[in-house]
């Protein structure tokens, strides 16, 4: 066979290799075949979590006057709250406007309005942050309110009201607020802070409807 004749045999089958392989490209197989998820998918990932997951806050409306924190507490059983997840909002004259609430998760908190409506809408639950929780003083029942107290009273008076009792003397707070209603005098009042609720209430229990300079005086623990 003459070289011409071999080279031109050669130059065929390249070109049928060619021809074969723009056809039919070549692929790599494996047994498992990746599959490259979409570039923009918004689908969410697997277990995602929101900060609803978290603590949540809420503001209960439509309590009484002497609605106690462990009333609210026995009144959304199962909703895991604590003494220490409950703040009595009061306003300037210490009447109770409301009571914030500390839920652990926010399943807690719609139950707590699941349990509202099956017991009839006794009160009103809003959502509420973390700064409306914050800005609410604890009292915690450590705190007394002693009103019917003398315009000119001092210090030296509201400690003689609680002689015998133990008191952080330096809380002794007094102060004036507007009377109810139209007309009507200032009112003066006085905080006291104790170490514990048993010394708070023992307060309670020992001095109230006692005298202050020949005014009966009235005692309420603040919650």
């Amino acid at each position: 066979m003459s070289a011409s004749i071999v080279r031109a045999s050669m130059r065929s089958k390249c070109a049928l290799v060619q021809i074969s392989h723009h056809r039919f490209p070549t692929r790599f197989f494996s047994s498992v075949e990746k599959q490259q998820p979409p570039q923009n998918s918004t689908a969410p990932p697997p277990f995602f979590h929101t900060d609803d997951a978290g603590v949540t806050y809420g503001r209960l409306l439509g309590i009484h006057r002497h609605a106690l924190k462990t009333d609210i507490i026995n009144c959304l059983e199962g909703c895991n709250l604590t003494l220490e997840d409950v703040k009595v909002e009061y306003n300037r004259s210490f009447l109770p406007l409301a009571m914030m609430l500390q839920f652990p998760t926010r399943y807690s908190y719609d139950n707590a309005i699941r349990v509202l409506v099956r017991k009839g809408r006794l009160y009103k639950l809003e959502r509420a942050d973390r700064s409306q929780w914050d800005i609410v003083t604890p009292y915690d029942g450590k705190t007394i309110l002693i009103q019917g107290i003398p315009r000119n009273a001092v210090f030296e008076d509201i400690s003689r009201i609680l002689t015998g009792c133990e008191y952080d003397a330096s809380s002794i707070n007094l102060f004036l607020r507007p009377g109810e209603g139209i007309g009507s005098d200032p009112i003066k009042m006085a905080t006291v802070r104790f170490h514990s609720r048993t010394e708070a209430m023992n307060a309670y229990i020992t001095k109230t409807a006692t005298f202050c300079q020949n005014h009966r005086i009235l005692i309420e623990v603040l919650q």
